[in-house]
C-alpha cells in the first residue's frame, strides 16, 4: 500500500557532511597532541589548532590519531592502517569498507585529514539529495513529526530506484524485513525541514550518503513509497 509521494529536488556532490565532528572530539585530539589549556580554547580556535597540530605529525601518525578518535575500539590498529594506505593511495574507503556501519566515520576523518594536509591527502566526496516528501493518508503523516529513520529513508530510497539498483540487489531481504540494522551504514544522516505552503502532510528530505548508495536516484524524478519504520513493524507497516 503506497504511503508516500515523493519528488526529488536536489541531488548533489559535496565534500563535508553536518555535525561529522563535535567540539569534544577536536578536544580529544587536542590533548592527544599535548596541546595544553584545551579546556580554555574557544570553539572557533578548536579547528585551526588542531590542523596545525595534524601538520606537525608524520602523514601516517596523524591519520592513525584521526582513525582512532573517529572509529574507537571498532576497528583494530592493522585495519587503520589499511584504511590509511587506501587513503594515501587515492583509494575511497568511506565506500569499500566491509563494515558499512562505519562508512560514514571513515568518511568524517577523510575530510579531517585532507582539510589538514591536502597534498597528501584526495578531498573525499559524497552526495546530498533534497527530496519533497508527501503523506498520501492521515496514518502515514506521524511518520512525518519525527525525526527520519534510517531504515524508513533507506526503503523509501529503494522504492525509487529499480530492481537491479545496488540496495535492491544487496538488500532485498532487509528491506521487506521488519528489521534492518545495516540502514544505518547506507543513511548517513537525514533531516526532516518543513515545506513551503504544507499543511502537515509535506516535509522536505535531506539525506546525506556516499554516491555508491544515491547514484541510482540520479534519474528519478517522482515515485511512490511504502515505506516504513522497524519500530513500527506491528503497525501494518506504517
Amino acid at each position: 500500500m503506497k504511503q508516500f509521494m515523493a519528488s526529488q529536488v536536489e541531488l548533489t556532490r559535496i565534500y563535508d557532511m553536518p555535525d561529522s565532528w563535535s567540539d569534544a572530539e577536536y578536544r580529544s585530539l587536542l590533548q592527544q597532541l599535548e596541546i595544553e589549556d584545551v579546556d580554555d580554547l574557544s570553539a572557533s580556535d578548536l579547528f585551526d589548532i588542531l590542523v596545525m597540530g595534524l601538520q606537525d605529525l608524520e602523514l601516517e601518525e596523524a591519520a592513525d590519531l584521526v582513525l582512532a578518535q573517529k572509529l574507537q575500539a571498532r576497528v583494530t590498529p592493522g585495519s587503520r592502517q589499511n584504511i590509511i594506505e587506501d587513503f594515501l593511495e587515492g583509494q575511497r574507503p568511506w565506500e569499500q569498507l566491509s563494515d558499512i556501519r562505519l562508512h560514514a566515520r571513515v568518511f568524517a576523518a577523510a575530510v579531517l585529514l585532507n582539510k589538514a594536509l591536502p597534498k597528501s591527502f584526495a578531498r573525499p566526496d559524497m552526495m546530498r539529495l533534497t527530496l519533497c516528501l508527501q503523506a498520501l493518508k492521515p496514518e502515514a503523516k506521524k511518520l512525518l513529526q519525527s525525526a527520519p529513520e534510517a531504515a524508513f529513508v533507506t526503503r523509501l530510497l529503494a522504492d525509487g530506484m529499480d530492481e537491479h539498483s545496488i540496495l535492491e540487489r544487496l538488500f532485498d531481504e532487509q528491506l521487506a524485513a521488519h528489521v534492518f540494522p545495516e540502514a544505518e551504514g547506507i543513511v548517513w544522516l537525514a533531516q526532516f525541514s518543513a515545506a513551503p505552503e504544507s499543511n502537515g502532510d509535506t516535509v522536505m528530505l535531506t539525506v546525506y550518503s556516499s554516491e555508491h548508495w544515491l547514484e541510482d536516484m540520479q534519474s528519478v524524478s517522482e515515485f511512490e513509497s511504502s515505506a516504513y519504520n522497524d519500530r513500527q513493524a506491528d503497525d501494518d507497516d506504517v
